[in-house]
């Protein structure tokens, strides 16, 4: 009986041995599969990845392109406000200046005819009466 039972055990190990060496076969096949797939996947994408590649190069020479011209803009804007301080600036010189001008002679002469006023007054009563 204990040699039944040793063939039992030496043909259930001899199983088990068979199932592992074909579990590492099996597994190495599905690798090699996989590693073939990934290769067929990376070749595949290569050219979109490329196209993808293009297209952000586009885009930032795009951003570079409008950077540029947003600066041209600035710098317009700026000129465009200093130019138009400048004549503001030479209207109030033009229209301020004279005026205050014309409005310290008009004080002047207000101050004048003030100064003047009650002598002339005194005459004036005196000659109608």
């Amino acid at each position: 009986m204990s040699e039944v039972f040793l063939g039992v055990i030496a043909v259930a190990t001899l199983v088990m041995a068979l199932i592992q060496v074909c579990l590492v076969i099996a597994g190495i096949i599905a690798v090699k599969r996989m590693y073939d797939m990934l290769l067929r996947v990376e070749n595949t994408m290569k050219p979109v990845l490329a196209h993808v590649d293009e297209l952000v190069m586009d885009a930032t020479a795009s951003v570079a392109a409008v950077r540029v011209q947003i600066d041209r803009v600035e710098q317009q804007a700026v000129q465009v406000l200093k130019r138009t301080d400048q004549a503001v600036q030479r209207v109030q010189d033009y229209l301020v200046a004279p005026a205050r001008e014309g409005m310290a002679l008009a004080a002047g002469a207000r101050a004048i005819f003030g100064a003047f006023r009650e002598p002339l007054i005194r005459a004036f009563r005196s000659a109608i009466s």
